[in-house]
């Protein structure tokens, strides 16, 4: 959560609930019937919508870059080394075709959409922070997180049958077809709109005005302890959807706010991984791989490379999703 569940102790507090290691189709497809694309103009996001309660897409092109980080990258960050090596070591992937990503994480709104129109029944419980450490709130779900919200916030407090019947339905609604991005698809695009990749520090007064993460807010509610940044970005818990700048490719909040599941099994480090963007995939996929940091996230966790690990159904108020739609 600030961080993505902010991920010092996670481990401890939530046992077998949340998983953290030591160490994260036709291109020129026509537009599905009721579709409604818009192409910026003036150099700015190529932007998608397909429905009026869908989210919006930035076009994301198709390109090769280096996946993970250097042992000099986590130094500088003073990431502890057994986390460290999660985002090692570097693989160069490549991306074949564009694809679209969501502009800004599903929010309340875009996901109650899909729970009127199916049904949608609402289970509660969900893991918020409480007296330095992650608890269950029995009443907390993602139309009612249990702090002061708007329909503009990010939706957390969803699993991953749920997103996966999230996504199917817009699917169905769109005649496109919306899925999961793979860890590389979210990290390829997390680094385009992050050129270069800054390597954020506690004394780093500008975070605030950059992305909601772990503040002196958090501090002072929560954890006196919790690595932070010396500011207040004005969110004890999450913010909407688009509060903060956006990034150089018209993304909102692609480090901190929530943590964003991915398509990939979580597996300790990059060795073996797949060289072409799709999904690092194993049988048991005990744990899944979320991207981007959160409301909770420490200083050296907001980057492009970081990844962390939680059990698909686990129910975080720190973790939420970003769509991919492919082109």
């Amino acid at each position: 959560m600030k961080g993505s569940l902010s991920m010092r102790s996670l481990p401890e507090k939530l046992g077998a609930l949340l998983v953290l290691t030591a160490a994260i189709a036709g291109c020129g497809a026509p537009e599905p019937e009721g579709g409604q694309a818009a192409t910026a103009t003036g150099g700015g996001p190529e932007l998608i919508r397909d429905c009026p309660e869908c989210p919006e897409l930035v076009v994301i092109p198709a390109g090769t870059f280096q996946m993970g980080s250097t042992p000099e990258e986590t130094l500088m960050a003073k990431v502890p080394e057994a986390r460290a090596r999660n985002e090692h070591p570097e693989v160069t992937v490549t991306i074949a075709r564009p694809y679209a990503l969501g502009r800004r994480e599903v929010t309340i709104a875009e996901f109650r959409a899909f729970a009127v129109a199916t049904g949608f029944s609402t289970t509660k419980g969900c893991f918020g922070f409480r007296d330095k450490s992650w608890a269950l709130e029995p009443e907390a779900s993602w139309e009612d997180p249990g702090f002061a919200f708007t329909d503009q916030h990010p939706a957390a407090c969803v699993t991953l049958s749920e997103i996966q019947a999230y996504l199917d339905w817009l699917s169905a609604r769109t005649g496109a077809r919306y899925r999961l991005p793979t860890e590389a698809e979210w990290e390829h695009a997390a680094r385009l709109g992050t050129q270069p990749v800054r390597i954020w520090r506690a004394d780093d007064s500008d975070a605030c005005t950059q992305f909601n993460a772990a503040d002196r807010q958090f501090t002072t509610q929560y954890d006196e302890n919790w690595p932070s940044f010396a500011c207040d970005d004005g969110f004890l818990v999450t913010s909407p959807a688009g509060h903060f700048p956006p990034n150089a490719l018209g993304m909102y909040d692609v480090l901190g706010n929530v943590a964003e599941l991915t398509a990939d099994c979580f597996v300790a480090g990059h060795a073996g991984r797949p060289t072409d963007a799709s999904a690092r995939e194993d049988e048991t996929c005990n744990a899944r791989v979320f991207k981007g940091g959160s409301w909770a996230g420490e200083p050296g966790f907001l980057r492009p490379a970081f990844r962390v690990a939680a059990t698909p159904e686990v129910r975080g108020n720190g973790f939420g999703v970003r769509v991919l739609r492919e082109l």
